[in-house]
Protein backbone atom coordinates (compact mmCIF):
# COMPACT_ATOMS: atom_id res chain seq x y z
CA UNK A 1 0.00 0.00 0.00
CA UNK A 2 1.18 3.19 -1.08
CA UNK A 3 2.28 6.03 1.45
CA UNK A 4 -0.48 8.60 1.55
CA UNK A 5 1.66 11.99 1.82
CA UNK A 6 0.21 15.18 3.71
CA UNK A 7 -0.54 16.47 0.85
CA UNK A 8 -3.60 14.43 0.06
CA UNK A 9 -4.71 14.23 3.47
CA UNK A 10 -5.00 17.64 3.76
CA UNK A 11 -6.94 17.60 0.76
CA UNK A 12 -9.29 15.06 2.16
CA UNK A 13 -9.68 17.20 5.13
CA UNK A 14 -11.02 19.86 2.56
CA UNK A 15 -13.31 17.59 1.12
CA UNK A 16 -14.87 16.24 4.27
CA UNK A 17 -13.83 13.10 6.39
CA UNK A 18 -16.48 13.52 8.84
CA UNK A 19 -19.78 15.98 8.61
CA UNK A 20 -21.82 17.11 11.50
CA UNK A 21 -25.28 19.00 9.48
CA UNK A 22 -24.65 23.19 10.31
CA UNK A 23 -28.16 24.07 12.54
CA UNK A 24 -28.59 27.78 12.39
CA UNK A 25 -31.11 29.17 14.98
CA UNK A 26 -32.02 32.76 15.29
CA UNK A 27 -30.58 34.52 18.10
CA UNK A 28 -33.13 37.47 19.49
CA UNK A 29 -30.21 39.48 20.79
CA UNK A 30 -30.17 43.14 19.22
CA UNK A 31 -29.17 44.20 15.71
CA UNK A 32 -26.77 46.39 14.03
CA UNK A 33 -26.82 48.04 11.09
CA UNK A 34 -24.66 46.34 7.56
CA UNK A 35 -23.74 48.03 4.51
CA UNK A 36 -23.86 46.36 1.48
CA UNK A 37 -23.37 46.51 -1.97
CA UNK A 38 -26.42 46.13 -4.13
CA UNK A 39 -25.44 43.34 -6.29
CA UNK A 40 -27.99 43.94 -9.06
CA UNK A 41 -27.00 47.59 -9.00
CA UNK A 42 -22.72 47.41 -8.79
CA UNK A 43 -21.28 50.35 -6.87
CA UNK A 44 -24.23 51.16 -4.76
CA UNK A 45 -24.35 50.34 -1.29
CA UNK A 46 -27.74 49.83 0.85
CA UNK A 47 -28.04 49.90 4.69
CA UNK A 48 -29.75 46.63 6.58
CA UNK A 49 -29.76 45.19 10.02
CA UNK A 50 -27.69 42.72 10.64
CA UNK A 51 -29.29 39.97 13.12
CA UNK A 52 -26.85 38.03 15.40
CA UNK A 53 -27.40 34.50 14.49
CA UNK A 54 -25.97 31.56 16.88
CA UNK A 55 -24.41 28.93 15.10
CA UNK A 56 -24.20 25.14 16.40
CA UNK A 57 -20.74 24.30 16.11
CA UNK A 58 -19.19 20.47 15.44
CA UNK A 59 -19.36 20.00 19.15
CA UNK A 60 -22.78 21.26 19.55
CA UNK A 61 -21.50 24.34 21.50
CA UNK A 62 -23.51 27.73 20.45
CA UNK A 63 -21.28 30.23 19.06
CA UNK A 64 -22.89 33.50 18.94
CA UNK A 65 -22.03 36.29 16.22
CA UNK A 66 -23.16 39.79 17.14
CA UNK A 67 -22.06 41.45 14.33
CA UNK A 68 -20.33 40.57 11.14
CA UNK A 69 -16.79 39.55 11.43
CA UNK A 70 -14.39 42.13 9.82
CA UNK A 71 -11.19 40.06 9.76
CA UNK A 72 -11.71 36.57 9.31
CA UNK A 73 -9.03 33.79 9.52
CA UNK A 74 -10.28 30.82 7.27
CA UNK A 75 -8.69 27.52 7.68
CA UNK A 76 -10.66 25.91 5.09
CA UNK A 77 -10.95 25.95 1.22
CA UNK A 78 -14.96 26.25 1.16
CA UNK A 79 -15.21 28.57 3.55
CA UNK A 80 -12.60 30.87 1.08
CA UNK A 81 -14.53 29.96 -1.93
CA UNK A 82 -18.04 30.39 -0.70
CA UNK A 83 -17.45 34.09 0.97
CA UNK A 84 -15.67 35.15 -2.53
CA UNK A 85 -18.77 33.78 -3.96
CA UNK A 86 -20.47 36.04 -1.91
CA UNK A 87 -18.60 39.13 -2.58
CA UNK A 88 -17.14 39.12 0.99
CA UNK A 89 -13.80 37.65 0.24
CA UNK A 90 -12.41 41.09 1.54
CA UNK A 91 -13.36 40.17 5.18
CA UNK A 92 -10.64 37.36 4.60
CA UNK A 93 -7.29 38.23 6.75
CA UNK A 94 -5.80 34.62 6.85
CA UNK A 95 -5.79 31.34 5.57
CA UNK A 96 -4.28 27.77 5.00
CA UNK A 97 -1.22 26.98 2.47
CA UNK A 98 -3.18 24.96 0.01
CA UNK A 99 -6.18 27.50 -0.87
CA UNK A 100 -6.25 27.53 -4.82
CA UNK A 101 -9.38 29.36 -5.87
CA UNK A 102 -10.48 31.92 -6.37
CA UNK A 103 -7.57 33.97 -8.00
CA UNK A 104 -8.05 36.84 -5.29
CA UNK A 105 -7.40 34.56 -2.91
CA UNK A 106 -3.35 34.39 -3.74
CA UNK A 107 -2.36 37.88 -1.74
CA UNK A 108 -4.29 36.73 1.64
CA UNK A 109 -1.80 35.47 4.51
CA UNK A 110 -1.09 31.95 4.40
CA UNK A 111 -0.54 30.63 7.43
CA UNK A 112 0.37 27.50 6.89
CA UNK A 113 -1.88 24.01 7.21
CA UNK A 114 -4.96 23.25 9.62
CA UNK A 115 -3.00 21.34 11.44
CA UNK A 116 0.12 23.41 12.30
CA UNK A 117 -1.83 26.38 13.24
CA UNK A 118 0.62 29.24 15.26
CA UNK A 119 -2.03 31.09 17.53
CA UNK A 120 0.77 33.82 18.00
CA UNK A 121 0.49 34.74 14.26
CA UNK A 122 -2.88 34.20 14.33
CA UNK A 123 -3.11 36.56 16.97
CA UNK A 124 -1.09 39.16 15.27
CA UNK A 125 -3.71 39.51 12.33
CA UNK A 126 -6.62 40.63 14.70
CA UNK A 127 -9.33 38.20 13.77
CA UNK A 128 -13.11 38.37 15.03
CA UNK A 129 -13.66 35.09 13.73
CA UNK A 130 -11.54 32.17 13.09
CA UNK A 131 -13.12 29.21 10.96
CA UNK A 132 -11.55 25.86 11.30
CA UNK A 133 -13.00 22.21 9.67
CA UNK A 134 -10.97 20.05 12.25
CA UNK A 135 -10.74 20.90 15.68
CA UNK A 136 -7.09 20.09 16.75
CA UNK A 137 -6.26 23.71 17.56
CA UNK A 138 -9.71 24.90 19.27
CA UNK A 139 -8.88 24.94 22.46
CA UNK A 140 -5.41 26.50 21.88
CA UNK A 141 -7.02 29.58 20.08
CA UNK A 142 -10.00 29.83 22.48
CA UNK A 143 -7.54 30.18 25.36
CA UNK A 144 -6.23 32.80 24.04
CA UNK A 145 -9.51 34.65 23.51
CA UNK A 146 -10.37 34.25 19.64
CA UNK A 147 -13.89 33.59 18.56
CA UNK A 148 -13.43 30.60 16.64
CA UNK A 149 -16.26 28.82 14.78
CA UNK A 150 -15.50 24.83 14.24
CA UNK A 151 -17.70 22.90 11.58
CA UNK A 152 -15.98 19.83 9.53
CA UNK A 153 -16.55 19.97 6.07
CA UNK A 154 -20.23 18.34 4.29
CA UNK A 155 -19.25 14.86 3.55
CA UNK A 156 -22.68 14.05 1.84
CA UNK A 157 -25.26 15.84 0.61
CA UNK A 158 -25.15 17.82 -2.19
CA UNK A 159 -28.38 20.11 -1.55
CA UNK A 160 -27.42 20.58 1.88
CA UNK A 161 -24.24 21.61 0.51
CA UNK A 162 -26.54 25.31 0.34
CA UNK A 163 -26.86 25.31 3.57
CA UNK A 164 -22.91 26.18 4.10
CA UNK A 165 -23.88 29.22 1.87
CA UNK A 166 -26.75 30.10 3.91
CA UNK A 167 -24.41 30.09 7.59
CA UNK A 168 -22.07 32.25 6.05
CA UNK A 169 -24.84 35.00 4.76
CA UNK A 170 -26.15 34.82 7.79
CA UNK A 171 -22.16 35.64 9.12
CA UNK A 172 -21.62 38.26 6.94
CA UNK A 173 -25.57 39.59 7.15
CA UNK A 174 -25.16 38.96 3.33
CA UNK A 175 -28.46 37.21 3.32
CA UNK A 176 -29.48 37.52 -0.28
CA UNK A 177 -26.80 37.30 -1.77
CA UNK A 178 -26.77 33.42 0.08
CA UNK A 179 -30.23 33.04 -1.36
CA UNK A 180 -29.39 33.53 -4.58
CA UNK A 181 -26.22 30.95 -4.11
CA UNK A 182 -27.90 28.64 -2.81
CA UNK A 183 -30.91 28.86 -5.22
CA UNK A 184 -28.68 28.57 -8.12
CA UNK A 185 -26.85 25.36 -6.82
CA UNK A 186 -30.17 23.23 -5.80
CA UNK A 187 -31.43 24.32 -9.36
CA UNK A 188 -28.45 23.35 -10.85
CA UNK A 189 -28.69 19.65 -9.06
CA UNK A 190 -32.38 19.76 -10.07
CA UNK A 191 -32.36 20.41 -13.54
CA UNK A 192 -28.68 17.17 -13.79
CA UNK A 193 -31.16 15.17 -12.45
CA UNK A 194 -34.42 15.67 -14.67
CA UNK A 195 -31.97 15.77 -17.54
CA UNK A 196 -30.89 12.30 -16.43
CA UNK A 197 -34.69 10.57 -15.58
CA UNK A 198 -34.62 8.25 -18.42
CA UNK A 199 -31.63 7.44 -17.65
CA UNK A 200 -31.23 3.83 -15.71
CA UNK A 201 -27.66 3.05 -15.44
CA UNK A 202 -24.42 5.17 -16.41
CA UNK A 203 -20.80 4.10 -16.92
CA UNK A 204 -18.70 2.29 -14.56
CA UNK A 205 -16.15 5.08 -12.91
CA UNK A 206 -13.00 5.34 -10.88
CA UNK A 207 -12.26 8.38 -8.93
CA UNK A 208 -8.54 8.62 -8.85
CA UNK A 209 -7.42 11.14 -6.15
CA UNK A 210 -3.77 9.59 -6.45
CA UNK A 211 -2.47 6.48 -5.02
CA UNK A 212 -5.46 4.60 -5.83
CA UNK A 213 -7.09 6.25 -2.73
CA UNK A 214 -10.95 6.96 -4.00
CA UNK A 215 -14.05 8.17 -2.30
CA UNK A 216 -16.82 6.06 -1.35
CA UNK A 217 -20.80 6.11 -1.81
CA UNK A 218 -21.29 8.23 1.79
CA UNK A 219 -19.11 10.90 0.15
CA UNK A 220 -20.10 14.24 -1.27
CA UNK A 221 -18.14 13.01 -4.98
CA UNK A 222 -19.76 9.80 -4.44
CA UNK A 223 -23.25 11.40 -4.14
CA UNK A 224 -22.40 13.10 -7.03
CA UNK A 225 -21.50 9.68 -8.85
CA UNK A 226 -24.79 8.51 -7.91
CA UNK A 227 -26.54 11.65 -9.17
CA UNK A 228 -25.36 11.08 -12.69
CA UNK A 229 -26.10 7.53 -12.53
CA UNK A 230 -22.70 6.19 -12.67
CA UNK A 231 -21.67 3.10 -11.19
CA UNK A 232 -18.77 3.65 -8.65
CA UNK A 233 -16.66 0.91 -8.38
CA UNK A 234 -15.63 1.71 -4.67
CA UNK A 235 -18.89 0.89 -3.64
CA UNK A 236 -17.68 -1.22 -0.40
CA UNK A 237 -15.64 1.80 0.76
CA UNK A 238 -16.48 4.32 3.59
CA UNK A 239 -15.10 7.45 2.90
CA UNK A 240 -11.99 7.50 1.41
CA UNK A 241 -9.86 3.95 1.37
CA UNK A 242 -7.04 3.33 -1.15
CA UNK A 243 -8.20 0.42 -3.61
CA UNK A 244 -5.46 -2.15 -4.55
CA UNK A 245 -4.47 -2.79 -8.20
CA UNK A 246 -6.04 -5.94 -8.52
CA UNK A 247 -9.50 -4.62 -7.68
CA UNK A 248 -9.23 -1.60 -10.11
CA UNK A 249 -8.75 -4.35 -12.67
CA UNK A 250 -11.08 -6.85 -11.94
CA UNK A 251 -13.97 -3.80 -11.54
CA UNK A 252 -12.72 -2.62 -14.92
CA UNK A 253 -14.02 0.96 -14.84
CA UNK A 254 -15.34 2.03 -18.53
CA UNK A 255 -14.42 5.74 -17.14
CA UNK A 256 -12.06 6.99 -14.71
CA UNK A 257 -11.67 10.93 -13.29
CA UNK A 258 -8.17 11.59 -12.28
CA UNK A 259 -6.24 14.42 -10.32
CA UNK A 260 -3.27 16.52 -10.64
CA UNK A 261 -1.98 13.28 -8.20
CA UNK A 262 -2.89 10.68 -10.45
CA UNK A 263 -0.75 8.61 -12.44
CA UNK A 264 -3.00 5.65 -13.13
CA UNK A 265 -2.46 6.19 -17.25
CA UNK A 266 1.19 6.09 -16.79
CA UNK A 267 1.33 2.46 -15.53
CA UNK A 268 1.02 -0.26 -17.58
CA UNK A 269 -0.33 -2.61 -14.94
CA UNK A 270 -3.45 -1.03 -16.18
CA UNK A 271 -3.05 -1.15 -19.91
CA UNK A 272 -5.95 -3.80 -19.75
CA UNK A 273 -8.54 -1.60 -18.09
CA UNK A 274 -11.32 -0.42 -20.24
CA UNK A 275 -10.90 3.66 -19.64
CA UNK A 276 -7.37 3.17 -20.22
CA UNK A 277 -7.67 1.29 -23.26
CA UNK A 278 -10.25 3.51 -24.65
CA UNK A 279 -8.82 6.32 -23.75
CA UNK A 280 -12.05 7.99 -21.32
CA UNK A 281 -9.58 9.01 -18.52
CA UNK A 282 -10.58 12.80 -17.27
CA UNK A 283 -9.35 15.46 -15.28
CA UNK A 284 -12.01 18.44 -14.61
CA UNK A 285 -11.27 22.17 -15.01
CA UNK A 286 -9.38 23.48 -12.02
CA UNK A 287 -10.63 20.49 -9.48
CA UNK A 288 -13.45 21.57 -8.85
CA UNK A 289 -15.06 18.51 -7.07
CA UNK A 290 -11.93 19.15 -4.32
CA UNK A 291 -14.19 21.45 -2.30
CA UNK A 292 -17.67 21.14 -1.55
CA UNK A 293 -18.35 25.34 -2.29
CA UNK A 294 -19.84 26.94 -5.03
CA UNK A 295 -18.03 25.58 -7.83
CA UNK A 296 -18.75 21.67 -6.86
CA UNK A 297 -21.70 22.11 -9.09
CA UNK A 298 -19.78 22.96 -12.14
CA UNK A 299 -17.60 20.18 -11.27
CA UNK A 300 -20.60 17.51 -11.52
CA UNK A 301 -22.03 19.55 -14.88
CA UNK A 302 -18.81 19.19 -16.53
CA UNK A 303 -18.42 15.84 -15.98
CA UNK A 304 -22.31 15.47 -16.89
CA UNK A 305 -21.13 16.75 -20.43
CA UNK A 306 -18.22 14.13 -20.97
CA UNK A 307 -19.98 11.18 -20.23
CA UNK A 308 -23.42 12.13 -21.64
CA UNK A 309 -22.54 14.66 -24.48
CA UNK A 310 -26.04 13.64 -26.08
CA UNK A 311 -28.15 15.37 -22.84
CA UNK A 312 -25.54 17.85 -21.89
CA UNK A 313 -23.97 19.13 -24.94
Amino acid sequence: MFKFNFLKKIRFQILGISCISVLLIFASIGCSDVVLEDLSDPGQTSLVQFEPVTIIDGFGNEVLVESPPERIVAYDSAAVEILFALGEGSRIVGTHDFVEYPEEAKDIKRLGSAFEINVETILSLEPDLVFLFSPTFLNDLQGAGIKVLYVPNRNSGLESTAEDFMMWGRITGNIDAADSLAMDFTERVNSIRDKLSDVEYGPKVFRDEGDLWTPGPDTLIGEAMTLLKLENIAFDVNGFEQLSSEILIERNPDVIIKTDYSTIENDPVFNRVAAVKESKIYMLTGSPLSVAGPRFITGVEELARLIYPEKFN
